[in-house]
Formats: structure tokens, sequence, C-alpha cells
């Protein structure tokens, strides 16, 4: 429980940092979400991720099974569902600018970085 407590806070975190640095660098969408709606979705993309590198890790780590591949791949399949299908839907209905795809592979790079952070949470959790 007490990963999860910590895990949450480190990738919404990790995620605001994010998209503020999206933002800083003139990447981002264009679009001013109210605060509250932009922190609620940080939230539910955070317990997502911690839930599913939870899933991926398992009860039992083996000893043959890579923590970082575990990490990387919470951020590759959490990408799969949501990345490229919201993008590419914006993207038709014109709420993107011309190069949508600058914007999924954002959230690649997000997503990887944040599945590595609950790596290193957990084993610094580890001891």
């Amino acid at each position: 429980m007490r990963f999860i407590f910590l895990a949450i806070p480190a990738t919404v975190l990790g995620l605001a940092l994010f998209h503020f640095a999206w933002e800083a660098l003139g990447l981002g969408l264009g679009v001013n979400l109210p605060a509250r709606l932009e922190l609620g979705t940080w939230l539910l993309e955070s317990v997502g991720l911690t839930t599913l590198y939870l899933l991926l890790r398992g009860a039992a780590p083996s000893p043959g099974k890579s923590r970082w591949l575990d990490g990387l791949m919470t951020g590759w399949i959490a990408w799969v569902f949501r990345g490229p299908a919201l993008v590419l839907s914006l993207g038709a209905a014109g709420a993107l600018p011309a190069q949508p795809g600058w914007v999924a592979a954002g959230w690649l790079v997000a997503y990887s970085i944040c599945g590595l952070v609950l790596v290193a949470l957990a084993r610094r959790m580890e001891g």
C-alpha cells in the first residue's frame, strides 16, 4: 500500500512536469482546460499506470524478469490505449496542429518516463 500512496503522486508529478515542458517548448495543443479537469485526468492516468505496473510486475516477481522492461511496457501499453487513438481522432476533427504525430510521440515519451519512475520507486522501496 505504501508503494501505491507514493507512486500515484510521483506519476502525477511526472505527467505535470511533462505537460509543463511540452507547453514551454510551444508544442502544446493550445487548449486551456480548467485546472481541476487537467489534474483529474493526470490523477486518473496515474492510477491507471500504477495499476498496470503492479499487474505486469505480479505479486511475486520472478528473478529472470526485468524490472526496467516492466516499467517501459507499462508506459507503452498505456500509450497504445490512450495515445494514438486520441491524437488521430482529434487530428481528424481539426482540433490539433498540422503535425499530430509529434503529440502522440510526446505522450509515448511521457508514459515511458512514468513507467521508469514507477520502477525506480519500487526498487527504492524494496531496499
